[in-house]
């Protein structure tokens, strides 16, 4: 009996062994914890008389994140405006914002989780990039405006962004600008695989290629373009390896379901209407960008299918050869090679 159950062990081992994937690294650590700056809360808080001089020192710390905050997300023209205490001072009394600051103190007035997280995804990260210096996270109000504001060795965080689609506040923006599909995915449950998406995207993309999260850029052709946000999805896996397909993809499960049941569907139908080496902007960003569904696809499909269907084509191709992920990463020219290994 001991015997058998000798052997049934060694059986469990090896197959651990064997079934261990690539990106099954042990649990990295950074070798210090990240820096985290509060510039909602210090927005919030703010002394009113002393908004003039605040203003300063926020230009000082922030930067361009504090530029963009006050001419593009609130419209209250420059720092330099020899008016902007005067209109931070209208802001931050406006009824509206009053009760989003209250929402935004009642979500993330305690951090620690979020940034127990990102400590941790950032850890994955420096295992695969130990030369990429680790950014300084400045958590922030956007107006509704941005999850996210990767620059230099900076990242912002978006938090009004990640208030959730149940709050009463959300439910008021504007379907026009906010559609539903929008909407869904600014659950707090977003907030760390949005923000590695962000900060994989903006450090290994080309340049001006990546916009924001709900614009992503295209390359030369519908393969290629398939291909490299196949590469970012795979290294935020690597990045974020404790969090579901359906929470980096910001799909439902009934949506992965979907991907899953109907890949080979999908592959025939690029083929069929000889999508895979178009040019055409109009079609490569209706598989890429976020939507309601894919057009072209049964509206059950869920929106952006092509960064999933990229995905897909490339973890096979990387699961097959004998290559590293950095190597993968960095090759510009190998989306023919990919297709090829490509079997749905």
């Amino acid at each position: 009996m001991k015997n058998l159950s000798l052997i049934l062990f060694l059986i469990v081992a090896i197959f651990s062994c064997t079934s261990k994937g690539k990106l099954d690294i042990d649990n990295p650590k950074l070798d210090t914890k990240l820096s985290i700056s509060r510039f909602d809360k210090e927005l919030f808080q703010a002394d009113i008389y002393k908004l003039k001089e605040l203003n300063e020192q926020w230009l000082n710390k922030y930067g361009i994140l504090y530029e963009s905050f006050i001419n593009q997300m609130i419209n209250a023209g420059h720092p330099k405006d020899p008016m902007i205490g005067y209109r931070l001072e209208n802001f931050l009394t406006d009824s509206t914002i009053l009760t989003i600051k209250n929402k935004l103190e009642e979500k993330f007035d305690d951090f620690s989780v979020y940034e127990k997280e990102l400590n941790q995804s950032f850890g994955y990260y420096h295992h695969y990039y130990p030369k990429t210096p680790i950014p300084f996270i400045v958590t922030f109000y956007s107006n509704f405006n941005a999850k996210s504001f990767p620059y230099k060795d900076t990242l912002g965080i978006g938090l009004d962004l990640f208030l959730g689609r149940d709050e009463e506040i959300v439910s008021y923006l504007a379907p026009e600008k906010y559609p539903q599909y929008l909407k869904q995915d600014m659950d707090p449950e977003y907030l760390v695989s949005e923000t590695m998406k962000s900060w994989v995207y903006a450090n290994h993309s080309r340049p001006q290629e990546y916009a924001n999260s709900t614009l992503y850029g295209v390359r030369e052709d519908f393969l290629s373009s398939l291909i490299y946000h196949g590469k970012m999805m795979l290294l935020l896996e690597a990045t974020t390896p404790n969090k579901s397909i359906e929470n980096r993809f910001s799909f439902t499960k009934k949506e992965i379901d979907w991907c899953k049941k109907n890949e080979q569907f999908i592959f025939q139908n690029l083929i069929e209407f000889e999508l895979l080496y178009s040019k055409n902007l109009k079609e490569i960003k209706a598989y890429i960008n976020p939507g309601s569904f894919t057009p072209g696809l049964p509206q059950d499909s869920p929106g952006g299918i092509g960064k999933w269907i990229g995905y897909k084509m490339v973890k096979n191709y990387f699961e097959t050869k004998e290559i590293s992920l950095q190597q993968l990463i960095e090759n510009q020219n190998d989306a023919r090679e990919i297709l090829k290994y490509y079997k749905p």
